[in-house]
């Protein structure tokens, strides 16, 4: 997220955390009630009994009913994309120099980028530029958008647009001309405008071809389907076991819950009532239970978190996504006069990651330790009640890595330190705390701080876009497959403006789900916020088929463990041929 937006967003929290620590103490009991369908007791029994003087949670052994697994008549027939009427032999080709210039764009017929065609090519200098070519295509369906061009910089982003509406967008990797594509664009029968624009660094453009797109390959989205931890719980297992079957099939809709506050969030109420849908996953923030916010008065963070996790999956049949802006131990905090509530900032923060993890500094040591020991409190109780949770920690490490500058102190130490801290915790939350309702989730943002394929289940990347720019963002997700060295799902972790669902499924950028951020990205004057997503969009994407929404999930308590081995055992719910 933007930098200063979030430092807007976290101070803002951490004010109203403490304004109403009291209200949030007398509140705990009352909401951490939810009790489970499939776990005897109750939340607020826990509440009560899950601490111990010391502040310790105390372990609790938490039956579950017996499962009959079911498919809940969920489809598993694969999506190859949308069957395309273009004749395989169309193809549209024009010089860069003879496409319509808008803004500051030029023709120029020096040849500092390399040679070129005809007599000059199309010169795009910023983003407020553009070059258009006026195409009638002969059917809707997908097309291949190619570009012999150049850039001052490799590895440049571009948008394509078509009728002004950015769709989606390609990487030039070549400084003199050479072919750079964008692949399987969504197109409708007719006459287009098809415009390229450059996202960053000049765009040089001797031609422009189009044509028609190769279907998409479902084997792409085959995954390994074992998770990291070899002591996953089954709730943790069946949760995984149908991301895996939806991977490619479907994207799951997902929006964060300001301060915790599950369904009672502005944000859910909103989405509700426009829609008639609640998102599929709720994300929460453990920001609150961090050690040096505590220290400084936030109360009630954690207990909040569990209890709408505890709500949201045992009594709603959602999924729960956390993420932890951990807020550095108070010895580190406070750089350059920063509150102690920046204290997740590189800038507010000075601490040398890499001298705590070789020894050099065991007082920082010892209070990581401390650090992810409290955070282990909550989750160990959400493992008890058999919540499964998508666990997203140390996210956006690496920073923007076109510019490799890490903005959360986890990442700033470089990537190999970043890499021990996330083993560091895998370890101590996994094999010490035996905690195990965990489903890795890793955004690094760059490939550099990626930890191995052992510790990491799933892989995203937080993308805030442009407002209006409904392109698939398939930069990003071609990008983050390529960090492990086998397949696994991907997801986008976080984000601000949504993206087309038919242009992501058409194109192959099939992200396993989306998680919208709380405030102006989905709220502006206690509204549906229409700043960065159109409420055309909105409603799009919550009533699109390939979109699933909370009503939608099959129940996940007991979907199969094995799908092949119940398909084989149930083959009238075998997928449609």
């Amino acid at each position: 997220m933007n930098m200063k937006l979030r430092r807007l967003i976290c101070g803002c929290a951490a004010l109203a955390m403490l304004a109403s620590a009291a209200s949030c103490s007398s509140d705990k009991d009352n909401t951490a009630s939810s009790g489970s369908a499939n776990a005897s007791g109750s939340a607020a029994d826990s509440a009560e009994s899950a601490a111990d003087t010391s502040g310790e949670y105390q372990r609790q052994d938490i039956p579950l009913d017996p499962v009959t697994e079911t498919l809940s008549g969920f489809d598993l027939t694969p999506v190859l994309g949308e069957d395309s009427a273009v004749p395989e032999d169309f193809e549209f080709s024009s010089q860069g120099e003879d496409g319509s210039l808008k803004g500051s764009a030029s023709v120029m017929d020096k040849n500092f980028v390399g040679e070129f065609e005809g007599e000059g090519f199309a010169v795009v200098p910023t983003e407020n530029d553009a070059v258009e070519f006026e195409v009638e295509l002969p059917a809707e369906g997908s097309y291949d958008i190619i570009a012999v061009c150049a850039t001052d910089s490799a590895g440049a982003n571009m948008a394509v647009t078509v009728d002004g509406e950015a769709l989606t967008t390609f990487q030039v990797n070549t400084t003199e001309f050479g072919e750079n594509k964008a692949e399987k664009v969504l197109v409708g029968e007719g006459k287009h405008t098809i415009g390229l624009y450059p996202q960053s660094s000049s765009l040089y453009l001797d031609s422009l071809t189009i044509k028609a797109s190769e279907k998409i390959d479902p084997s792409a989205f085959e995954v390994n389907r074992t998770l990291c931890n070899p002591n996953a719980t089954d709730e943790t297992k069946r949760l995984y076991n149908f991301m895996c079957d939806a991977y490619g099939k479907y994207i799951i809709s997902g929006q964060y819950s300001p301060d915790n506050n599950g369904t009672e969030a502005r944000e859910f109420s909103q989405i509700l009532k426009n829609f008639d849908e609640y998102p599929a996953i709720m994300g929460l923030d453990l920001i609150e239970a961090s050690p040096s916010r505590v220290a400084n008065g936030s109360s009630g963070g954690g207990e909040k978190a569990v209890a709408a996790a505890k709500d949201w999956y045992l009594n709603q049949n959602g999924i729960v996504t956390m993420c932890w802006h951990w807020n550095a131990p108070e010895p580190y905090i406070g750089k350059n006069g920063a509150s102690w509530w920046e204290g997740f900032y590189s800038e507010s923060t000075d601490i040398n990651l890499s001298k705590i993890l070789n020894g050099e500094d065991q007082e920082g040591y010892d209070l990581l330790i401390r650090d992810i020991d409290a955070i282990a409190n909550y989750l160990k109780e959400l493992d008890d009640y058999h919540v499964p949770i998508l666990w997203r920690p140390l996210h956006e490490g690496g920073g923007d890595p076109k510019w490799n500058n890490p903005w959360f102190w986890w990442g700033s130490s470089g990537a190999e330190a970043y890499k021990e801290l996330w083993k560091l915790m895998y370890d101590r939350l996994t094999n010490y705390h035996e905690i195990n309702n965990l489903i890795w989730v890793w955004n690094g943002q760059n490939l550099d701080y990626y930890p191995g394929d052992e510790y990491v289940d799933i892989v995203g990347y937080d993308v805030y876009a442009d407002a209006g720019d409904y392109s698939s963002k398939k930069w990003y997700y071609d990008y983050t497959k390529d960090a492990p060295s086998e397949n696994k799902i991907v997801a986008m972790t976080e984000n601000g403006t949504l993206f087309d669902p038919d242009a992501a499924m058409n194109d192959g950028t099939r992200w396993s789900y989306f998680a919208t951020w709380n405030g102006e990205f989905t709220i502006k004057d206690m509204q549906l916020s229409e700043e960065y997503t159109s409420f055309d969009m909105w409603e799009k994407i919550y009533k699109h088929d390939r979109v699933l929404t909370l009503s939608e999930l099959p129940d996940l308590k007991s979907y199969p463990l094995d799908t092949q081995k119940y398909l084989e055992e149930h083959p009238d719910e075998a997928p449609k041929e």
